[in-house]
Formats: structure tokens, sequence, C-alpha cells
């Protein structure tokens, strides 16, 4: 301010903005402060409480663990300079927060209860078994964070209804493995079998092509859960017109057209 301030220059030409703004800053972090400050209270008063979180997000009482919620710093160009925490707490995932923060959510509080572990058992160093393990319930506590159903209404291209159970239409590709055969146009391909958070899929003749694979990041997190605790039925078929890919990929995947079935409640069937 002292800068900025129009009686700092001798000939008064130090315009006004400058300093209107920066007051316009202080004003406002000053609120912000004495606001966290009301909320908090006073230690020594006896009036201490937990402060409110900034994030107004659905939560999951139930979920094992809080987690942050982080967003990105940028720079007046736009260029990223880092993440920082904006919130804590039992937060589900929703479109709002960017879906790679969410996932370093999960793998940092996955580090912290791993770590805490680590040293309550007097254990040494990360592990390469250690690091898989992180991987692992990285994937699973994301689960307690998703709610599958609410999102595939906002990410399938489709929905319809039958008897009772919703219907969502979506775009995936088949991700061909060893030396499996490109399913032919409008071939019907049928769910095999799970592995490490694979569908892997089987053609007409029962012979195994490869697994399932998604455009959006986000659906391996929403959809392939819900093969695994059987809750949906699918249909599958290739699409009538491949689109067009490189000479060299033509042999890597092929895309079609699914129907996920998502059953009622009280059903178990797959």
């Amino acid at each position: 301010m002292h800068q900025v301030h129009p009686d700092a220059a001798a000939d008064g030409s130090q315009s006004t903005e400058e300093a209107q703004r920066l007051n316009l800053a202080y004003s406002i972090l000053k609120g912000k402060m004495d606001s966290e400050k009301e909320e908090m209270g006073h230690p020594a008063s006896g009036t201490f409480r937990e402060k409110k979180s900034s994030w107004n997000g659905p939560v999951n009482p139930q979920a094992y663990a809080e987690r942050e919620i982080f967003h990105y710093a940028e720079d007046q160009e736009g260029n990223i300079l880092g993440s920082f925490s904006v919130a804590k707490g039992k937060y589900l995932w929703t479109r709002e927060e960017d879906f790679r923060l969410f996932l370093l959510s999960i793998y940092r509080c996955v580090r912290q209860l791993l770590e805490a572990r680590r040293i309550s058992a007097g254990k040494g160093e990360r592990t390469e078994k250690s690091r898989f393990l992180e991987a692992e319930l990285t994937y699973l506590l994301a689960q307690q964070f998703i709610d599958g159903t609410g999102l595939l209404r906002e990410l399938a291209g489709g929905k319809t209804e039958e008897d009772g159970a919703e219907i969502f239409l979506l775009q995936a590709m088949a991700e061909l493995t060893g030396a499996a055969v490109l399913p032919g146009p409008g071939q019907r391909l049928a769910p095999g079998r799970i592995s490490r958070h694979r569908l892997y899929l089987k053609d007409e003749t029962g012979r195994e092509i490869g697994y399932l694979s998604f455009p959006d990041d986000r659906l391996y997190y929403v959809v392939i859960p819900m093969f695994e605790q059987r809750r949906v039925q699918v249909k599958i078929q290739a699409a009538a017109k491949q689109p067009h890919r490189k000479k060299a990929d033509t042999a890597t995947c092929s895309y079609g057209s699914g129907c996920l079935r998502k059953l009622p409640a009280d059903s178990l069937k797959i």
C-alpha cells in the first residue's frame, strides 16, 4: 500500500485503482479470518468448536476415513503451479471436483493410513509389495466416495427404463489381447471373467478376445465395481462401423456400444 498509495507520488501521478484493489483484497481476507475466528471460538473461553468446511458436497458418513478436496493453483497465464487442499471430510465425488485430484486425495489418504500402520508396527521403508497394496486400496477406498448409479445417470450417453430397471447406453472399446480376432461389425460380445479390475470379454464362440476399455477414465471407477458387486447385467455389440484408426492400431482395439442394465436393489443376478 505504501508503494501504490496516491500520496506516495510527489507529482500525484499514482493511480488510485491499484490501491482500491488492495483495500478490497484486504477486506475480503480480514472478513474471512474474522469469520473463522467466530466459528472456531477461543480455546481459553471454553467455546472451541470445529471449523466449518468450505466444501458443500454430499457426504458418506459411513466412509472409513476422511479425505481432502484439492484444487489446482494457476498463474496469470493459466499454467498449473500445483494443488492445494480446500476442505477435508467424507465427501462423495462430484463432477465439480477434478477427477485426477479426487484420485490424488484417495491415494494420499491411503498413504497416511498405511504409514501410520507401518510406524506402529515398527516397519521400515516402503517395499514393492506395499506400493501394490497402496494402488489396490486406492481403488477400493475410492468406491466409498462414488455414487455409481447417480454418476451413471450423468456420464452415460442415454437412459431408458424397463421392468423397473434402469438401462444406460455407453460407448466402450475392446482392448484385444494375444492373437484375438477383431470382432466383426454388429457381433455380440459377452462378459467373461473379472481380473485385476478388468472385465474380460468373449465372442460368440466363447473365445476370450480382451477386456473392456472406456474413453472416460471415470467409468472404470463407476462401471467395473458394479460388475464386481454383481449389480448389473450387460449387452455388448460391436459397432456396425468402426471409427477411422491408423493402420498400426487396427488390431489393438474395437469400438462398440454397450447396454448396461442396473438391476433392482433386491436382485443379485449378473
